[in-house]
């Protein structure tokens, strides 16, 4: 049962007394999704959820002793030798006091010597680069925040000239291929939290197939605003994540708004974008720990999430 906020704030020299870090759980996940939808952030519950299931202990969050939740961070472990952070957040009335500086430290500790991600906002840059021991800064793309409160019109996107392409519900037949796609994209295995994602609630995922194959799949999901958010769309070309996005927006008809996060150096996706009408947001610089990532940019029109994953 969710707790409810009080406004009564100890004093700073209690804060740390009266809070403490902890590991995060499937039950907590309603207070965070609360915190999420007052920053106006287009956060999907199921995905964090499944994200969790992955990696028990890849998000961290403030409690007090009653089990009221003031804010959390998060480094999700994708690979074995790689974690990807965000979400991170404390309520407005709590910042300043420290805590967000321990919530931090605790998913550091967590990624112990391995490789780790984040996705810095505008202004962050240095913050994370000189002091919080990320010192790579990625130069070949920034990853884009494409968002929209109007309706979008399938109407407005082409599902012709596919060539022997099949857009189909995803099913439990399609899931080697699906993972091996997948794999040759972000270069690491996702096969369970993949398998997750084609389950959770208020999404639908579709595979685009030629002659057995999987040459594409996208994932829509409803956030915890309202808005529909597709993301992850992959694609070996534009006519066929065309396809699938158009598919994927008439499959969930009864949202409000829609995100689709991308990556700059897919001009191919912000083109699908303006057929949209949907506008760019903000960019936000991908920043890492000890080295870059490799995937096959060109096929990613949108990202899968971007507090969770890279790619």
């Amino acid at each position: 049962m969710p707790v409810k906020s009080t406004n009564i704030v100890p004093k700073n020299s209690d804060v740390k007394s009266h809070y403490r870090v902890r590991h995060m759980t499937h039950e907590d996940l309603p207070q965070l999704m609360e915190i999420r939808r007052d920053l106006k952030v287009h956060d999907v519950k199921s995905c964090i959820d499944s994200w969790l299931t992955v990696d028990p202990q890849g998000i961290n969050v403030v409690a007090s002793k009653e089990g009221e939740i003031v804010g959390a961070c998060c480094f999700i472990r994708n690979s074995e030798d790689l974690y990807f952070g965000g979400l991170y957040c404390i309520r407005p009335k709590f910042q300043g006091s420290g805590l967000g500086i321990q919530v931090f430290n605790a998913c550091m500790e967590h990624i112990g010597p391995r490789n780790a991600a984040i996705n810095a906002v505008p202004g962050k840059m240095e913050l994370y680069r000189d002091k919080s021991g990320f010192p790579i800064v990625e130069t070949e793309f920034m990853c884009q925040k494409n968002y929209t409160s109007e309706l979008v019109d399938s109407n407005n996107l082409s599902s012709i000239n596919l060539q022997g392409v099949t857009i189909e519900s995803v099913q439990e037949c399609h899931l080697p291929a699906l993972f091996s796609y997948d794999f040759s994209i972000v270069g690491y295995d996702r096969k369970l939290v993949l398998a997750l994602n084609c389950l959770e609630d208020n999404s639908r995922t579709f595979v685009a197939v030629r002659n057995g194959s999987c040459v594409g799949f996208g994932t829509i999901k409803l956030t915890c605003m309202g808005a529909g958010r597709v993301g992850p769309l992959y694609a070996d070309d534009t006519a066929i994540a065309e396809a699938l996005l158009k598919t994927l927006i008439m499959s969930m008809p009864n949202f409000t708004g829609f995100v689709m996060n991308t990556v700059s150096n897919n001009v191919a996706a912000r083109r699908l974008l303006k057929k949209l009408g949907v506008p760019l947001k903000e960019e936000l610089t991908r920043m890492y720990r000890k080295e870059k990532l490799s995937a096959d940019t060109k096929k990613i029109f949108a990202l899968y999430d971007l507090n969770l994953a890279p790619f």
